[in-house]
């Protein structure tokens, strides 16, 4: 039996066949201000996909965000308010220093930790894999210049050091031959 004391978690009302913003035919709204929900007719979870406006949407629900997927970026729209093209982004900056070091929030030169080449210290490069999101790896010599790292004329890249580092007992990666370097 439950317990008639006890607070009840908020679940959001099932919606009928026709969307709130379209019961009422007098207060019809404009296409243009439906909400985005409404516009593609997301009801429930069923079916997370939706197509609308020559574009991919994914949708959890009617309570939660709209995700587009576009060749370039991942946006997410605000179900409750109409679709506009423009709005609040954040664009994502990558900041290096004059070595072309990658910095962290702090501005502080990043470098993986406990992993060393030849005795020296790996760092983050500001330099990506092509293609990818991963960062490539380099050390420094006597006269501040950079030299990557190799394993098969592949440059190594940030993910691979720690897994190359997590098999030594020391960090040391030059214990491994086919690691090599420019």
């Amino acid at each position: 039996m439950p317990d008639e004391n006890r607070q009840r978690d908020f679940t959001p009302p099932r919606p009928s066949g026709t969307p709130p913003t379209q019961q009422d035919p007098q207060h019809q709204i404009p296409p243009d201000q439906l909400p985005l929900v409404d516009e593609l007719g997301i009801e429930d979870v069923d079916d997370p996909l939706a197509g609308g406006r020559g574009r991919l949407f994914s949708a959890a629900g009617r309570f939660s965000p709209l995700i587009e997927f576009t060749d370039e970026h991942v946006i997410m729209h605000p179900p409750q308010l109409p679709f506009t093209e423009d709005g609040p982004s954040e664009d994502i900056v990558t900041r290096v220093d004059e070595r072309g070091v990658l910095l962290d929030e702090f501005g502080a030169a990043k470098h993986i930790a406990g992993a060393r080449f030849n005795g020296q210290v790996l760092w983050y490069m500001g330099k990506q894999l092509p293609g990818t999101t991963k960062y490539l790896v380099a050390w420094f010599d006597q006269e501040g210049k950079a030299h990557n790292l190799y394993v098969n004329e592949e440059p190594l890249t940030v993910d691979v050091v720690f897994r190359l580092r997590n098999k030594t007992h020391d960090g040391e990666l030059s214990f491994f031959a086919d690691v090599t370097t420019d």
